[in-house]
């Protein structure tokens, strides 16, 4: 009879501590699931928007090897702008150099980088705007790696 009240208090003292922790584990959880699933989806485009897709970038340590470019700009053609002081259209130094899809014909203009961190970037047409993406860009860590390579093929 002893052996079984042992075992019976064991059970009581059992069930109420779990109870009264799980709500604080899952409150501590909370905020790091929903910055695991930002960080793999961090820009949902429209249904009928477009595209332009970038080559992603490898051997870095980011949840994504691509950045997004979010832009008012309808016309996918106009990427094809040839980029001031090179050979290439803003669609390549965008999609090949610098790691950017362009999604085109959207309601603002914003830089979503690697990380999913937000930048607003501006500009009249696809030639400034490419610019001053570029820009951002160069100012965050691996942009500052693939602008220089980008640097090396303007000089040339």
């Amino acid at each position: 009879m002893l052996i079984q009240q042992d075992i019976i208090k064991e059970e009581r003292g059992f069930c109420f501590m779990p109870g009264s922790t799980l709500p604080i584990i899952l409150l501590m959880l909370l905020p790091v699931l929903g910055l695991a699933s930002n960080l793999q989806e961090p820009w949902s485009p429209s249904e009928d928007g477009i595209v332009l897709e970038a080559e992603e970038r490898t051997g870095i340590p980011m949840p994504r090897g691509v950045r997004d470019l979010v832009t008012t700009i309808e016309d996918p053609a106009e990427f094809d702008t040839i980029y001031p002081g090179t050979g290439l259209t803003c669609r390549e130094v965008l999609n090949e150099h610098f790691h950017t899809n362009i999604h085109v014909g959207e309601d603002r203009n914003e830089l979503i980088a690697m990380d999913g961190s937000r930048w607003h970037v501006s500009g009249n047409d696809v030639v400034s705007l490419t610019m001053d993406t570029v820009e951002e860009i160069a100012a965050m860590r691996y942009g500052s790696e693939e602008n220089s390579e980008f640097e090396e093929i303007q000089s040339v």
